[in-house]
């Protein structure tokens, strides 16, 4: 098998060259600033955070919810603020909540 010494010659080792578009994006205008943020994605909608598919058996949370903060307002008295975080150690899930008076 031939191997060349230099491989400066050779079309497999070049780059291939970047997109236009990566150079030369437009500065934001007005409008980009008025829009609607996204909406969530419906898989975050709803939290395994205290669900049970059966007595005794925990549901095993989705790998978009792992190390994501949520984040729950009490809607009637306004007073209270639950943060939520869904960790994975090894082969088990660790649900953390903190609980914290609302700043008026």
């Amino acid at each position: 098998e031939y191997v060349p010494e230099s491989i400066g010659n050779v079309k497999e080792f070049e780059a291939p060259p970047s997109p236009d578009s990566s150079y030369n994006r437009p500065f934001q205008v007005v409008e980009d600033y008025t829009k609607e943020p996204p909406l969530e994605p419906p898989h975050i909608e709803v939290t395994v955070l205290g669900m049970q598919e059966a007595p005794g058996v925990p549901l095993r949370p989705h790998h978009v919810i792992l190390n994501h903060l949520f984040i729950e307002k009490d809607v009637d008295t306004q007073s209270l603020v639950a943060f939520g975080l869904t960790h994975r150690f090894r082969e088990k899930y660790v649900n953390v909540v903190l609980y914290k008076p609302a700043r008026r």
